[in-house]
């Protein structure tokens, strides 16, 4: 189905430098030594991770963000592929789409898309869909739905995995993904927007998650990441401690593809990470 385009952007080109590269391992904790044989290579979702200053420019663009407050906007959802590994060398072009706004009682929900090239040759190395929530904006009279919950199978359970997340982390990822938006930086701003410190970047919890796959399920091949989608559903502050649980799910992805479903959970037992999971080879 061909995708309604609201506004495309001039597309950006990026030169990859392992210095940059290893910031950004640096930035996930990333351990895998995978990325460091036969030269530098990035964790699946690096290509992700570059387009969010680009996706998020859109919500500064007062031709389309309809006057909403981009210091309130927070990132919802995100669902990635990844079709081929960034490595030390590359130029990666992204191109930037805005393909519009959803209404939901909850609030206002801003939908872009992110697709990267490698700028040599043309191959497409990744795309992703950027969901970002305007927060305190609510429709009138709407009241949140509560969620139907789907308690997963033990059965089908695969893997549990511990992270914790450092003191530093997000100021780490701030410098590794080049996402420096002052919640995650800035103790002031941050807790002048409700926030009681700063708090990690979605992306980096998404990155926890990618790698709990990886490690457990994959025997620690990256290249076998294909998709990755999860909804931000609770803030992870420095120094929480996170458990991931994967679990074969019931869902059928496309022909020669594993589904796995992940529960991301905090020291409290509250999901910070909802409806997520990843497609393997």
């Amino acid at each position: 189905m061909e995708e309604k385009v609201i506004k495309e952007y001039q597309p950006e080109v990026i030169s990859i430098t392992g210095e940059a590269i290893k910031k950004y391992i640096e930035g996930i904790s990333e351990d895998n030594q995978f990325f460091f044989r036969n030269g530098v290579k990035a964790p699946p979702l690096y290509a992700t991770a570059l387009s969010i200053p680009f996706t998020g420019r859109v919500l500064f663009d007062e031709e389309v963000n309809q006057g909403v407050n981009p210091m309130r906007v927070v990132h919802g959802e995100q669902d990635s592929r990844i079709f081929k590994l960034i490595k030390e060398g590359d130029e990666i072009k992204i191109l930037t789409k805005f393909l519009g706004v959803e209404q939901k009682e909850t609030g206002t929900i801003f939908i872009v898309k992110a697709e990267q090239f490698d700028n040599k040759t043309g191959e497409k190395i990744g795309e992703g869909y950027h969901l970002y929530f305007i927060r305190g904006e609510k429709k009138a009279g709407g009241e949140k739905k509560k969620e139907e919950e789907k308690k997963p199978d033990q059965s089908k359970k695969l893997y549990e995995w511990k992270k914790r997340v450092a003191k530093d982390q997000p100021i780490k990822y701030a410098e590794g993904s080049g996402d420096r938006f002052p919640i995650h930086t800035d103790e002031s701003f941050a807790k002048a927007m409700g926030f009681p410190t700063i708090i990690l970047h979605g992306m980096c919890t998404m990155a926890f998650a990618a790698k709990s796959v990886i490690d457990n399920v994959c025997g620690g091949d990256p290249t076998k990441l294909k998709r990755m989608r999860v909804r931000f559903s609770k803030i992870v502050l420095p120094e929480d401690e996170l458990t991931f649980i994967g679990y074969e799910s019931d869902e059928k992805p496309e022909i020669g593809k594993r589904r796995i479903d992940i529960v991301a959970l905090n020291q409290n037992g509250e999901e910070v990470l909802k409806n997520a999971f990843a497609e393997i080879e």
